[in-house]
């Protein structure tokens, strides 16, 4: 029989407190006392970046009763032994505003799989199911999801359920939550798309038309007979801010942080220093896929 899905519920209990609450379900928990883990590290930023350190509260129950939960080391923890489905409840601190860890207020939430998503130890390859919740505030009520996450019933672009094939799947589509702006375009046979978060006066028929350019290329580079991209959907998250630079690759996606200044305005002449410096930190992070 094929192994029941790790569960997992994203619901931040509110974005003042910049806390996500996470709620894990592990139908067939070790009968040994299931063991949990959250990576030290995430894959494309090769430093120890100890995510663990952001719960600030953890809790176990199954059938209806606490459990005992002992931290085993500065980032694992073990449920006592019990016949499941076993529950963990955790809260998260997000306010690192990067695109390594997790961030949430009331201007838009983003996170990385390794921040939030603990690890059953011993069934890493089960699949998994994700319920992203919206906040509970009146200044999310309009918020919508930008992930390459697979829906699972959930719509595009919305809250809801998703799914992944896996742990190292699920913690390589990082979620962005909020207001942003679209722009989508074809490339090397596949849909592209730019999710643009912050305030920014972005031309994004320019941007279009200059990511499309780069996508292609490297795709041909890759594969000059079929001139195809590795994936059927490629998503560009965008963070613009006063003053920032950084990107990290993910095998659908990459989350990247820019100056607004940097992005393209309507009537720009040329190609100024700070856009084609964005263009290739978009370039390099869409490289590694």
């Amino acid at each position: 029989m094929p192994a029941a899905p790790i569960r997992y519920r994203i619901r931040p209990p509110g974005p003042d407190a910049h806390l996500v609450g996470v709620e894990m379900t592990i139908a067939a928990p070790d009968p040994q006392g299931q063991r949990v883990a959250l990576p030290a590290w995430i894959p494309g930023s090769y430093m120890i970046r100890e995510f663990a350190r952001h719960i600030v509260r953890i809790e176990a129950q199954a059938a209806g009763r606490t459990l005992a939960l002992r931290k085993l080391d500065k980032d694992s923890w073990q449920a006592a032994p019990c016949e499941g489905p076993l529950t963990l409840r955790y809260l998260v601190y997000a306010w690192d505003l990067s695109v390594r860890g997790a961030h949430l207020d009331r201007t838009h939430g983003f996170f990385n799989g390794t921040s939030v998503f603990l690890c059953a130890r011993g069934q890493e390859r089960s699949p998994c199911e994700v319920i992203l919740e919206a906040p509970d505030h009146p200044a999310c009520a309009d918020w919508r999801v930008a992930t390459t996450l697979p829906e699972a019933g959930a719509r595009r672009w919305g809250f809801g359920r998703y799914r992944a094939a896996d742990y190292d799947a699920l913690i390589d589509h990082p979620v962005e939550m909020g207001r942003f702006d679209r722009v989508a375009f074809e490339a090397a046979g596949a849909r592209h798309e730019v999710a643009i978060t912050g305030r920014h006066d972005t031309d994004g028929k320019r941007l279009a038309s200059d990511l499309k350019a780069i996508c292609e290329a490297q795709a041909a580079l890759f594969d000059p007979k079929s001139r195809r991209a590795p994936v059927d959907r490629y998503l560009f998250q965008v963070t613009a801010v006063g003053d920032g630079y950084g990107g990290l690759e993910h095998r659908a996606s990459t989350a990247l942080i820019c100056r607004r200044a940097d992005l393209p305005h309507p009537d720009m002449p040329g190609t100024p220093d700070g856009y084609r410096s964005f263009l290739g930190l978009c370039s390099h992070e869409y490289f590694h896929t």
